[in-house]
């Protein structure tokens, strides 16, 4: 492994938030409190995956740290400079063709700074115990996003160990299961339907967590294409030899992932990771459960979007109404299968972060069919 732990160490977590965390924690220590099968056999890929709970939480942390400084006052003005223009070229919104990860934010002091920590943080050893309840110590999430930001963490931790243990036979009425039990919840669960995707990119503050922090949104969209990467090889592995070997391939494209080259991130995703892009197996099997992973998932984006914002006076009820619009069961439904299809894989394989067992090595976007040469995505369903 490579190791970057203890590269330099960043501010702890200092807000906290008194509604909410009793029950928050409760369920927190409920659900971490007996040992997983992915601990038990996966060890470093379990710490891997709790590090990706500790990312979203300290990146969370430093945008609303980054937007208290007034020193803060240049790059705000850079980020709302490059929204401005991002409106006026809708061609270059989401699913953009370059990396611009590679390039330097418009907060660039702040992330340069705080991001050798985080890198620092993906490798130390993490406490299930600790590490679950960290978002409630940012001051700006409400309870209400909270609650579901971890409901959604345990139902893809369930769905993970649905498919690790020998012992349940039936795995989709399992996942069934998992997915009836989790929308039970219906104030703090997401769409089981893809959402339209002017939720995510014609809201008020769109674009200001991946513009104003690439790299903060490029390290968590790497941990969560490596969740996502781990669902499609636990289920399509045909044995336990070749998931052994599947997995170790994982961690070693997510190591690759943050290597600095260049004196950028070049190899980190540019796109948002999404189920039918990473992890078509899973997205064929299980088309519920991807479209809850998708969805939470573009939550914590436009969870970013808010905070990243320049100048809002209530952020945490702008983060409230967002989240009632994702866990909304009725409302802003993409049209049907096919077009959310199509815009989650605008951008191409390679910008979201690449295939879960590698192979692609430049960019998609664009390709003619005769130039695939590793075509990835198949998906057999017919639309609903």
């Amino acid at each position: 492994m490579i190791s970057f732990a203890r590269l330099a160490l960043i501010r702890p977590l200092s807000r906290v938030v008194v509604l909410g965390i009793g029950a928050f924690a409760c369920i927190a220590t409920a659900a971490a409190s007996d040992a997983t099968i992915l601990a038990t056999k996966y060890p470093e890929l379990q710490q891997l995956l709790l590090a990706h709970d500790v990312l979203q939480a300290r990146a969370y942390e430093e945008i609303v740290l980054t937007n208290e400084s007034p020193s803060a006052a240049i790059g705000q003005r850079m980020l709302l400079d490059k929204l401005a223009e991002l409106e006026e070229s809708k061609s270059s919104h989401y699913h953009t063709a370059g990396n611009h990860l590679a390039l330097l934010g418009p907060h660039r002091v702040f992330e340069s700074r705080v991001t050798p920590g985080l890198l620092g943080v993906v490798y130390e050893e993490h406490d299930a115990d600790e590490v679950r309840p960290l978002l409630a110590e940012i001051g700006n999430l409400p309870p209400v996003a909270l609650q579901t930001l971890q409901r959604g963490r345990e139902f893809v931790e369930q769905i993970i160990e649905i498919h690790l243990n020998p012992e349940i036979a039936d795995k989709k009425s399992a996942v069934a299961g998992a997915v009836q039990g989790y929308l039970s919840d219906d104030a703090h669960s997401v769409a089981s339907r893809p959402k339209s995707d002017d939720l995510l990119s014609e809201h008020a503050y769109a674009y200001a967590y991946p513009v104003g922090f690439p790299q903060f949104s490029g390290l968590t969209w790497a941990s969560q294409w490596l969740k996502i990467a781990l669902l499609e090889i636990v289920i399509s592995a045909p044995n336990a030899e070749q998931l052994d070997a599947d997995v170790e391939r994982l961690i070693a494209l997510y190591n690759e992932k943050l290597i600095r080259q260049h004196s950028g991130f070049v190899q980190l995703p540019a796109d948002i990771p999404t189920s039918p892009v990473i992890a078509p197996t899973f997205y064929e099997l299980y088309p519920d459960a991807a479209y809850i992973l998708d969805n939470l998932e573009a939550l914590k984006v436009v969870i970013g979007d808010v905070l990243a914002y320049p100048g809002i006076e209530n952020r945490a009820q702008g983060i409230a109404d967002t989240v009632a619009l994702y866990t909304d069961k009725s409302a802003n439904l993409a049209p049907d299968e096919i077009k959310y299809l199509l815009f989650v894989l605008r951008g191409g394989i390679y910008n979201a972060g690449g295939p879960a067992r590698g192979g692609l090595t430049w960019p998609d976007r664009n390709w003619s069919r005769e130039r695939s040469e590793n075509p990835h995505v198949s998906i057999s369903r017919e639309a609903k």
